[in-house]
């Protein structure tokens, strides 16, 4: 089992509070918002710890399963890329 251990200050919360809003978590999984998503998940992921421990095969099926993305890196990744483009000035 490979766990990953993630810092996890109030800067990075807030980031993925930003480009995990409800818009694309309805349009990319079965939840309508981050916090459906943390609360479901919150069997793998204590979110409320510093830093996020969880075990990395898991946590991916749950992604796979709950989400359109093949891991949870796909899906920070794939948030953050839209949030900040959306951002970009014309």
């Amino acid at each position: 089992m490979a766990f990953v251990y993630v810092d996890y200050p109030p800067e990075f919360r807030d980031l993925l509070a930003k480009i995990m809003n409800d818009g694309f978590m309805a349009a990319n999984t079965k939840f309508p918002s981050f916090e459906g998503f943390r609360y479901s998940s919150a069997v793998f992921v204590n979110w409320s710890a510093d830093p996020l421990v969880y075990n990395e095969e898991v946590f991916n099926n749950f992604v796979r399963e709950s989400t359109r993305f093949e891991s949870w890196d796909d899906m920070v990744r794939t948030a953050a890329d839209e949030y900040f483009q959306a951002k970009k000035p014309s």
